[in-house]
């Protein structure tokens, strides 16, 4: 009695379905896209943020951005491509967007490489309006590393595309005819 009793204990026990052997996805696919995240200056009328994208062969695409009440927005930038910002004011462009550089001279040139690596999003801060100038908060390339080697871009002595950030965009760049592109939306 005791045999039978513990043979049906066991059996009990013993799991119905065989086990599988585990699965392992493959690894996911970088972000084709990079978040891009800041505030429009305090006591200022912005509509928008306009966002012109500016590829290899000087195709410029656009994209518009409203901000939030609180004055903040965000966006995704595709990779691969330059950008330019500007913020407008009942349909007018009233500014274009300079970045602080680690060089000491501001930018208007936010590259995005079809390599970089950004721990989370860029952050550019509260923007300042001062004499004229529509300055970010932060660098861009604090939070960048073009060429993927664990060094973000402000630090980088090696850095890809150093030649091109310190590039400004004329007032043109603004102007003409776009292909419109509706913002990502944010996860």
């Amino acid at each position: 009695m005791k045999r039978i009793l513990f043979a049906c204990a066991l059996a009990a026990c013993a799991p119905t379905t065989t086990t599988s052997r585990p699965s392992y996805s493959a690894p996911q696919p970088r972000a084709q896209t990079v978040a891009v995240r800041g505030r429009i200056p305090r006591n200022q009328m912005i509509d928008y943020i306009v966002v012109v994208q500016i590829d290899q062969q000087g195709r410029r695409q656009r994209m518009r951005v409203r901000p939030a009440a609180d004055g903040s927005y965000a966006m995704h930038l595709p990779r691969g491509h330059r950008y330019a910002m500007a913020y407008e004011s009942r349909g007018r462009l009233v500014g274009n967007v300079s970045f602080p550089n680690a060089g000491g001279r501001p930018s208007q040139v936010l590259s995005v490489s079809q390599n970089v690596t950004v721990n989370q999003y860029v952050d550019l801060g509260d923007t300042t309006y001062v004499g004229g100038v529509y300055m970010a908060a932060h660098d861009p390339d604090e939070f960048l590393d073009s060429d993927g080697d664990g060094v973000v871009d402000a630090q980088d002595p090696d850095d890809v595309d150093d030649d091109a950030d310190v590039v400004a965009i004329d007032a043109g760049a603004f102007d003409g005819d776009f292909e419109d592109v509706e913002p990502e939306p944010l996860d």
